[in-house]
């Protein structure tokens, strides 16, 4: 039978919230004594500490939250996800927003575009024409 230390029942303490099992293995592995799942509850009981296995955030370690089902993190760290996924998507957005307003091709279309009106108004006072304003309330004669 080995004897309970100050930096065991730390460890106890720090990762009681993982269960038994799991305590037991951590004191082996931290301060090189082997003690049983049943000797742990026991000091565990002893010390006040509950043993009770609870749910950790794997993003950022919080103890005995809800975790997201989708997700597997807290609601925290979830709504942070979603607030970088919609910042990436509105930075995306942007950057296609500047792309067409800026391109090359805008600036062609805008040129031929008042290349044709330019070309349809001369058509309109040369023959006398009705230009497309006085044409959008007149029927149609053809």
């Amino acid at each position: 039978m080995s004897w309970w230390t100050e930096e065991q029942d730390d460890v106890l303490r720090e990762v009681s919230f993982r269960g038994a099992a799991f305590a037991a293995a951590e004191i082996e592995r931290r301060c090189g004594v082997r003690h049983s799942v049943r000797a742990v509850e026991m000091r565990a009981s002893r010390i006040h500490c509950s043993l009770a296995v609870q749910t950790v955030c794997p993003q950022c370690g919080a103890v005995g939250v809800k975790i997201n089902r989708q997700t597997g993190m807290c609601p925290l760290c979830t709504e942070r996800y979603h607030l970088e996924q919609e910042r990436a998507f509105n930075e995306q957005l942007e950057r296609e927003r500047a792309h067409t307003e800026e391109s090359a091709e805008l600036e062609e279309v805008r040129r031929e575009r008042d290349m044709m009106r330019q070309r349809n108004s001369r058509l309109c006072r040369k023959y006398g024409l009705k230009g497309r304003r006085e044409r959008r309330g007149a029927p149609d004669v053809g």
